[in-house]
């Protein structure tokens, strides 16, 4: 009722008043949904600021006057310096969005005196909408600068993960230092947060270039600055805070400088162990002695009182052409499976363990014809026989893919162990059953795989060359071998060849029936458990050409300077661009001779390195090489808001510039 009193006209200032601060408060919200480019680089320095941080800028285009993203970078020197340095990186996207966790971050940073030189980089353009353009992504652009640098290291926080916080410890070939993930994961394990390994226990495939990329971690280890990847989630942020804070307080200068890649990390229950490189060594010499006792065992050849055991033996030995016969005819085998997959794949079966398994079914027909073709050489086919090679197998398992990757010892050493059991089963049910079981190993294998890689990486396992098939037929030999063992016990009742075969023929189909059921329900319960909680990728826009110049306008033209001539590219983008890019196309080498732009060149082709998220007007001032006669392209790239930024844009502009005259091509005809 007191407001009813208060005269009109204050009603109303007090009513313009509120709508006035609504209006100035609602544009800045939907303002800063949108930030982008130049203006997101801003906002993330004004913000700094007002903290009272000192945020330098650092430009990713060679052209400082230029209204692009830049990077920003916040400087911690050590009060002693032990002639160290070390960089937190985060995407400006993400320090925006999370400004809180950043700033209490930068608090604590700035008080910690910590025993070395920090920078802390909040980088621009390392969320790119489409692919291309890695070389001005903010990363790679600090990287470039830090290149060659001794006793550096990197942590790199991202806050894109999806439930509990992800250490990513390797990428493009190559893993973190065991010092500095193990050390982020103790401090993660110390403050309770929850996280996982992304790799699981099998970071060697990070060395095969199986598993996702991370393109900020790829920037720097490719450089040979040790450096880990910490993926943040929206919940336990305060723990994850302080998890981010033990980790600088816990760095050790002396045991940074270690680099020790080959490592697993096994976790048993809530317990996580570690394996370190040096175990791994060990654990091999211990396995190289023991088989060199075991090969005490072929001291009986040159015993007389043996002659049978002898005789089974010999024969054993020379078998051993079956492991490699066997690898040839699997691989083989497995080109032929690839084009089954390749006919599935064009029919709509997208599922890459499906069509993995459409690629392994051939293999399991035409091994299994070895079979009869060796019971056409030989009258009777001893288990013994397939005993003794399994277990060559099994060795040269362990032999070839720890030369290729030494962590996988472990695993071909299970291998190796469950074929000595293997001995103990005689009958044809429970070798098939024995089958299964020796699956099991290689379960966490494909699970990181599926997990932790990405559709294109995993096409590439399925199709690929010879080469990488015969390897992978050196590892399943050992499954077609036991196959094969499953047929042997056939002999043992059987009387004639016709009995062989038909009991040949019944187990196989039975048999086939039983792993066809077993592969499904495997897929079936990936599909159902594991693959729920997947974190997807980003998926980057499609690229779709267009016909018609709608959003782009450009001119190109030539002024003299003290004799010589000077080139203009105006670019005008009548909405905000998410890409440019400009290529001079020479009829003579070197066609950019001068520009205040970077440009990469090949023989008679020039692209100007330019960073996303240009400004809607931009100039480009070049002086032209030896010819002047040149087409320059200007590809214009804009986003599709109406398909939820799944799709883009390019339209294609072309000059043609000869002599003294520059025409404009129309739509880009040719190009």
């Amino acid at each position: 009722m007191h407001f009813l009193k208060v005269p009109i006209a204050k009603k109303l200032s007090c009513l313009l008043a509120f709508l006035f601060l609504q209006g100035l408060f609602l544009p800045t919200l939907a303002f800063s949904q949108e930030l982008r480019g130049a203006a997101l680089s801003d906002a993330t320095a004004n913000y700094l600021k007002r903290a009272g941080f000192s945020a330098q800028k650092a430009p990713l285009s060679s052209a400082l006057f230029t209204d692009f993203p830049y990077n920003i970078t916040v400087d911690f020197p050590a009060k002693e310096n032990d002639g160290r340095a070390f960089f937190l990186m985060a995407a400006q996207e993400d320090a925006y969005e999370n400004q809180k966790f950043i700033l209490d971050l930068l608090d604590w940073l700035g008080a910690a005196a910590l025993p070395f030189d920090l920078k802390v980089v909040l980088t621009a353009g390392d969320r790119p909408k489409i692919l291309g353009n890695e070389k001005m992504a903010g990363s790679e652009v600090f990287c470039k600068s830090v290149e060659g640098m001794q006793n550096a290291a990197a942590l790199i926080l991202s806050f894109d993960a999806r439930g509990k916080a992800q250490v990513v410890p390797g990428s493009n070939g190559k893993v973190s230092p065991y010092y500095f993930c193990r050390l982020l994961c103790d401090s993660m394990e110390k403050n309770s947060c929850p996280y996982a390994i992304s790799g699981g226990i099998f970071l060697s495939l990070y060395r095969t270039k199986l598993l996702k990329n991370d393109l900020i971690l790829s920037s720097f280890m490719d450089r040979e600055i040790p450096a880990v990847t910490l993926r943040l989630c929206d919940q336990e942020q305060s723990r994850q805070l302080s998890s981010v804070k033990d980790f600088f307080s816990g760095i050790d200068v002396q045991k940074s400088a270690e680099w020790s890649q080959h490592y697993i990390p096994i976790k048993f229950f809530s317990k996580r162990y570690w394996i370190e490189e040096s175990a791994v060594i060990y654990s091999v010499m211990v396995f190289i002695a023991a088989a060199m006792f075991a090969l005490a065992d072929f001291a009986f050849i040159f015993r007389r009182r043996t002659k049978r055991l002898v005789v089974i033996k010999r024969r054993a030995l020379r078998s051993n052409y079956l492991i490699f016969v066997t690898a040839i005819i699997v691989a083989l085998s497995f080109h032929l499976g690839q084009g089954v997959a390749l006919l599935f794949q064009s029919i709509g079966v997208r599922n890459p363990m499906v069509l993995f398994v459409i690629k392994l079914a051939p293999a399991f027909f035409i091994i299994s014809m070895v079979y009869p073709l060796e019971l056409g050489r030989h009258s009777r086919l001893t288990t013994y026989n397939y005993e003794y090679i399994l277990s060559i197998s099994a060795i040269l398992n362990i032999f070839i893919f720890s030369l290729f990757e030494i962590t996988l010892f472990y695993l071909f050493a299970i291998e190796c162990l469950l074929l000595v059991l293997s001995r103990a089963f005689k009958s044809r049910f429970s070798l098939f059953i024995f089958l299964t079981v020796f699956i099991t190993p290689y379960l966490p294998l494909l699970y990181s795989i599926l997990i932790f890689s990405d559709g294109p990486r995993i096409y590439k396992l399925i199709f690929c060359g010879f080469s990488q098939n015969l390897l992978l037929a050196f590892l399943l030999v050992p499954f077609n071998l036991l196959w094969l063992r499953i047929l042997a016990r056939l002999n043992i009742k059987a009387k004639d060849k016709r009995q062989k075969i038909l009991g040949f023929f019944v187990t196989s189909a039975s048999c086939f029936a039983g792993l066809a059921l077993f592969s499904t329900l495997v897929i079936f319960t990936l599909n159902k458990i594991f693959f729920a909680n997947v974190e997807m990728p980003r998926p980057k826009a499609r690229v779709f050409y267009s016909k018609q110049i709608l959003r782009t306008v450009a001119q190109v033209y030539d002024t003299e300077y003290y004799g010589g001539k000077i080139r203009r590219i105006e670019i005008s983008s009548l909405e905000d661009a998410e890409r440019l890019s400009i290529t001079v196309n020479g009829k003579g080498s070197n066609p950019v001779y001068f520009s205040v732009y970077d440009t990469i060149s090949t023989d008679k082709t020039a692209e100007f390195l330019l960073p996303d998220n240009p400004p809607k007007k931009l100039n480009i001032i070049y002086t032209p090489g030896a010819s002047s006669e040149q087409d320059i392209v200007i590809n214009a790239y804009y986003m599709d808001h109406e398909s939820g930024g799944q799709n883009c844009f390019c339209e294609t502009l072309v000059f043609e510039a000869e002599g003294d005259e520059i025409n404009l091509r129309k739509d880009g005809d040719g190009i």
